[in-house]
């Protein structure tokens, strides 16, 4: 699954929202595991999504692909990524609408992503 750019160590990932969509690029020589990269590249999409929408949306997974037509998603815990970008009341409000709806509580999931 990993495509890495051998010169400068980048990565490209494209993170997908409810109705939006970001690409962003991460340094793989930052981070120990290719889980950690995924969740920078979830934390920088909801970052940069927040900062440029009106009307942010977002829904409890977030999906990220290597590759923009690519059939093979992973799927990341928006709660995590919330929290990875300091907002903490958001990431609390769709961890407790999300429980309310499902039962499940998106704070005790020990992995945080898998593959579809």
């Amino acid at each position: 699954m990993e495509k890495m750019s051998k010169q400068t160590g980048m990565a490209t990932y494209y993170v997908e929202g409810p109705n939006w969509s970001r690409k962003v690029d991460i340094d793989t020589e930052v981070f120990d595991t290719f889980e950690a990269q995924l969740f920078e590249a979830g934390s920088q999409a909801v970052e940069k999504e927040m900062g440029e929408s009106d009307n942010f949306d977002l829904g409890a997974i977030l999906i990220i692909k290597k590759n923009k037509k690519s059939a093979k998603e992973l799927l990341v815990n928006a709660y995590i990524c919330l929290n990875n970008v300091g907002k903490f009341q958001l990431a609390e409000t769709l961890r407790k609408n999300f429980k309310e709806q499902t039962g499940q509580d998106l704070a005790v999931d020990e992995i945080g992503y898998s593959e579809e």
